[in-house]
């Protein structure tokens, strides 16, 4: 392998922010503090001015030449002087900033690179360490920056602008629920029933709709790529799913599917074989492919540490939780209900291990049926943080995995 090239400062930029702190410091010194550290200089000499500046402001001194070569010495004047002379117009000093962060985090991600470049080379490195390894250099570029606390006027002026242009919330494809349940990325919901309710034919049904604006990863830790297309394309060609298992497909069912490809294929979504895959493993692999929704087919089956099955389940609802809010990804877990939420009365604590998941959940959806008519569901919103709690009926068509919802029943 050649040598590459080693990424260099931008040397310009880093002047120039120092210079607009020299000049301007109330204006730029709390500018720079909320979005750059030390380390995001790479030139040594202005890395410790801006060190020397930062803090100064922490600590509520003046920022000025005589000031910062009382700390730093002489021999940076020269330094300072000529820095205050690079920058253009201190009111473009957020471009400056701008201009070293992104040099900043490109370095970063070189550096991690090559570095695990270095490592891959070492057969003995386990393949899991492997994807952290890629996954840091990716997350080089998805620092969490920090956010500018908003006035009474900015926060009523950006209400009124937020009523006249709506951002569309994340819509389901299901319409009853939607008028429920407003989701938006970074909300983590959980879908709950006990065997054979059709958690996974719901939520599939929820994931092709999706797929039609987002990238959506499909995380399967029980069920093969292969048996998971199968009900794919019985819902979404409306194909006998009982003809596809016993392969007779006739020759309508193939000129259909043949003509459905053209639209399925376009879709957005890949489905992940992720059995025994751990929460980070997850959250890594979603950073890579850059999923903005994430499906997770079982909660309850990620691996996790702890010292029993609530332990586990404890730390795994944490973990996605914050995986959610940290990325701004919409997280969509399916669960398995306790015996007691077998009877028809199911509610949040009917979830296994249910504790931290009530907590940590923005919204939880329950998949309830009798066995007398099992054609029959009610999906109850047992949880919504940001809208109405109520049960919608259902109707189930197993032979070709879909659901079609129909009243509401009430609404709280």
């Amino acid at each position: 392998m050649g040598r590459l090239l080693m990424l260099k400062p931008n040397y310009e930029a880093e002047m120039s922010v120092i210079g607009s702190i020299m000049m301007e410091p109330k204006t730029a010194m709390p500018l720079s503090a909320m979005r750059l550290k030390a380390d995001d200089f790479k030139t040594p000499e202005l890395r410790t001015l801006y060190e020397t500046c930062l803090q100064l402001f922490k600590s509520g001194r003046p920022i000025d030449t005589v000031t910062v070569v009382s700390i730093v010495g002489d021999e940076y004047k020269p330094t300072i002087v000529s820095a205050a002379e690079t920058a253009p117009h201190t009111s473009h000093v957020s471009a400056y900033i701008d201009a070293v962060k992104k040099r900043s985090q490109k370095i970063a991600a070189y550096n991690k690179a090559m570095q695990f470049v270095t490592d891959i080379e070492d057969e003995s490195l386990p393949i899991e360490q492997c994807r952290s390894g890629a996954a840091e250099v990716v997350n080089c570029f998805n620092e969490n920056e920090q956010q500018e606390a908003v006035t009474a006027e900015q926060g009523y002026m950006d209400f009124i602008d937020r009523m006249e242009h709506p951002k569309p919330h994340l819509q389901t494809g299901y319409g009853q629920l939607d008028r429920f349940m407003y989701i938006d990325k970074g909300d983590f919901i959980v879908i709950g029933g006990r065997p054979s309710a059709g958690k996974t034919a719901f939520t599939l049904q929820i994931m092709l709709h999706m797929a039609e604006e987002h990238k959506v990863g499909y995380f399967s830790l029980e069920t093969s790529p292969q048996k998971v297309f199968d009900r794919l394309v019985s819902n979404y060609d409306w194909t006998s799913f009982s003809k596809i298992k016993h392969a007779d497909l006739d020759d309508d069912d193939w000129t259909n599917i043949t003509q459905r490809y053209d639209t399925f294929h376009k879709l957005g979504f890949e489905i992940v074989p992720a059995a025994g895959w751990t929460v980070d493993k997850i959250k890594s692999y979603s950073e890579i492919r850059q999923y903005e929704i994430v499906f997770i087919d079982y909660l309850t089956l990620i691996r996790s540490q702890g010292k029993d099955d609530t332990e586990r389940t404890t730390h795994i609802s944490e973990d996605l939780h914050t995986f959610a809010q940290q990325d701004e990804t919409t997280i969509i877990a399916l669960s398995q209900l306790n015996r007691g939420g077998a009877n028809g009365n199911a509610d949040m604590t009917s979830l296994r291990q249910s504790g931290q998941i009530e907590q940590d959940a923005d919204g939880i959806i329950l998949i309830q049926y009798n066995d007398k008519t099992p054609d029959v569901r009610e999906i109850k919103i047992a949880k919504n943080k940001e809208g109405l709690i109520g049960k919608i009926h259902a109707s189930f068509d197993g032979d070709h995995q879909r659901f079609v919802l129909e009243d509401s029943e009430r609404a709280e």
